[in-house]
């Protein structure tokens, strides 16, 4: 007797997976496709294989929602380097504001 075969759409989502793990977002325009593809035809999907869908989709959506969490860190982090690298501006004890040219603090750095 042949084990049963994981639905197709099992597959995608894992290759979905990896290409998110592995950062190659570059593969998910296609990958989004095929899953489209694989779930077409619904009545074809016994109650386990979309058991098995529906938590590897919910596996994905958690490491996406990290993956998105990253890219917005990266993002504010360039965003801050940009902001050293155009000037400092402190503040005085009275709230008066003192900018300081991006050369002068490279030179202090």
């Amino acid at each position: 007797m042949t084990p049963p075969r994981d639905p197709i759409a099992a597959g995608v989502l894992d290759d979905i997976h990896r290409s998110l793990l592995a950062r190659q977002y570059d593969r998910l325009p296609a990958l989004s496709q095929a899953l489209d593809q694989a779930l077409a035809q619904p009545h074809l999907l016994t109650p386990a294989d979309l058991r098995l869908i529906h938590a590897k989709a919910e596996r994905n959506a958690a490491t996406l929602r990290a993956v998105q969490r990253g890219i917005r860190s990266a993002v504010r982090r360039v965003a801050e380097i940009r902001s050293v690298s155009a000037g400092l501006v402190t503040y005085s004890k009275d709230g008066q504001r003192h900018d300081f040219a991006a050369s002068a603090v490279a030179h202090r750095l």
